[in-house]
């Protein structure tokens, strides 16, 4: 096996990492106050400055950053024509210090010139198209030509479209191309403003080094908590078994793995921003993760800036989308599930295995999350469901809870609705909507998304004379390997896992110690590079990043090939337990 080798380059330059791929990052402490002690040549360890220590003219925006007051920022920075991503966030509980972490990137993100960002920065700053150009040193008319291509090219009709599009991508670099005089309401800015006259001191007081000393395998697993801790105990118990797995059965020049995990709510900042800080400050290699990427998207922020190879069961086609329009800043994102479209596609599935019914027509209602990657209804969903021989008769969007759950439920029943169709996260918030449906209809059937794969669910309903129906896109089979996991965990834990997410993470973990084992690096672009390469076979299938979005695909809806693809599995549930149901 290959020596694991340090990410970056000998002198920090981004230029060197593979094309469409973030280079990793790098993060410090930085203590901030009119007596801290300013940075002086050689005041770095040789790998601080070999890793490229922040340099002065940075050191001033930090400064200037806590003095505007704001708690977290993020831009551009570039400096000698060096790109990189720069985040900046207050040391919770610690005074005057301010975090820093520097992401460095091949070039302009987005697929913009270093020309183009400038005028992005001054358009965003307020500045006419006289005053760009005076700051860039060309004419009017070739600042106007530049502004009209710009609109076009990012898809808005106006500067203050470009404005807010800056804002929501980070888009605006430091420094500001002849500085920022007055307050802009923009806090990127702010910071400019400020960093001009500050009088206080900012000097690195620790580095949170690349990889240090240590030749183990850091992985860290994000498991939320909150309305979701149920989910998120079987994603840290399947995560951490395969650390046991994978250390217990390593040999003395095998590679062992260390196992941070961190709960988070990702309904709740600060425990978000907490659980992610931790993250960094171990400095973990690899991240495993759930769906709490689509339930706070400052996760999924998170997982482009820090630059670690990242693994999450988040189904919302936006998160695949966004590593499909913009691999170089998500090129170490993967998917490792089929998105939400597969929901609807199994649904369609087992409505043509209904018998048809006598006296009316077959009828369908929905209720249904809105957002968070588990969608069943698009617009062509009612067309797809009148030619499998069914009518909708009502769709409900809810939020992650819902008030008055008799009431919304008398509506979706009212008009006698053959399948009711419950899609939702929650499993407090599932089991409440089916409880309903029981207590108004004790025979109804009812066909669920995901969340009874969590085994609290089948603890919490009441099982009257229908049945429940329910279907995953990643889920355990009832096969050798799926005994095999099932027999490991429940002896482990003193319970058997659910249907999903436990095994889901095991999976995770183990084909990311393939990936950096198999590549001898630590490099995300080298592990990456694996991970699309290559399939690997797990627990829930098989895992292959072949799409531009870098998710798997599901049998035999997404793909004809069972032995590329992961079974979309669906299930009956009663009081004697689950089976899977054949309906493809």
């Amino acid at each position: 096996m290959r020596s694991p080798q340090p990410s970056g380059t000998p002198n920090g330059a981004p230029g060197t990492s593979p094309v469409g791929e973030a280079d990793t990052g790098q993060s410090w402490d930085i203590a901030v106050g009119p007596a801290v002690r300013p940075a002086v040549p050689g005041a770095f360890a040789p790998d601080d400055t070999a890793q490229g220590a922040p340099s002065a003219a940075l050191l001033r925006r930090v400064a200037g950053f806590h003095e505007s007051g704001v708690r977290s920022a993020r831009f551009l920075w570039c400096e000698d024509g060096r790109w990189a991503r720069c985040g900046l966030e207050l040391r919770p509980g610690t005074p005057g210090t301010v975090a820093l972490t520097l992401s460095p990137l091949p070039g302009p993100p987005s697929g913009l010139t270093a020309r183009e960002i400038d005028i992005i920065s001054l358009v965003a700053l307020g500045l006419s198209n006289r005053e760009i150009s005076s700051r860039l040193g060309t004419s009017i008319r070739t600042v106007t030509t530049q502004v009209e291509r710009l609109l076009k090219k990012l898809g808005q009709d106006s500067r203050a479209g470009v404005s807010a599009l800056a804002v929501d991508r980070d888009l605006i670099r430091l420094p500001i191309p002849g500085g920022v005089e007055h307050r802009s309401g923009i806090r990127v800015l702010d910071i400019e403003r400020h960093s001009a006259t500050v009088s206080a001191v900012a000097a690195p007081t620790r580095r949170g080094g690349r990889r240090g000393g240590r030749d183990t395998l850091r992985i860290g697993t994000i498991a939320v908590s909150g309305a979701f801790a149920a989910d998120g105990c079987e994603t840290a118990q399947g995560a951490a078994l395969a650390v046991s797995d994978i250390n217990t059965l390593r040999h003395d020049h095998g590679r062992s793995v260390e196992h941070v995990t961190v709960r988070i709510d990702p309904l709740d900042e600060e425990s978000v921003r907490t659980g992610l800080a931790t993250l960094v400050e171990a400095d973990v290699d690899a991240i495993t993760s759930s769906y709490a990427s689509a339930l706070s998207p400052a996760v999924f922020e998170f997982a482009a800036d820090f630059g670690r190879t990242f693994l999450h069961t988040n189904t919302w086609t936006r998160s695949v989308d966004a590593v499909r329009e913009d691999p170089r800043r998500y090129g170490h994102v993967f998917q490792t599930c089929p998105s939400e479209t597969t929901y609807q596609a199994a649904l369609l599935a087992y409505l043509r295995t209904r018998p048809t019914p006598g006296d009316h027509a077959h009828r369908l209602a929905v209720v249904e999350l809105d957002g968070y990657g588990c969608a069943v209804t698009d617009r062509n969903f009612e067309t797809r469901v009148r030619e499998a021989g069914w009518r909708v008769t009502s769709t409900h969007r809810v939020g992650l809870t819902v008030e008055h759950v008799d009431e919304l439920i008398a509506g979706v029943l009212a008009d006698r609705p053959d399948v009711v169709v419950l899609s939702h996260l929650s499993v407090e918030t599932a089991a409440e909507l089916q409880n309903a449906i029981t207590r108004h209809s004790p025979n109804q059937l009812t066909y669920h998304i995901y969340t009874p794969s969590v085994p609290g669910f089948a603890r919490r309903i009441e099982h009257g004379g229908g049945q429940v129906v329910w279907s995953t896109v990643t889920g355990r089979p009832d096969d050798p390997l799926g005994r095999r996991f099932t027999e490991s965990y429940a002896r482990t834990f003193g319970t058997p896992p659910g249907r999903s997410q436990a095994s889901a993470a095991y999976d995770q973990v183990r084909m990311l110690h393939a990936a950096f084992s198999i590549t001898g690096s630590y490099h995300p672009g080298a592990v990456g590079g694996y991970l699309r390469e290559s399939a690997y076979r797990g627990v829930n299938g098989t895992y292959l990043f072949a799409d531009p979005g870098q998710s798997v695909t599901g049998y035999p809806y997404g793909s004809g090939d069972q032995s590329l693809s992961q079974p979309t599995l669906t299930y009956r549930l009663s009081g004697d337990g689950q089976e899977i149901l054949s309906v493809a």
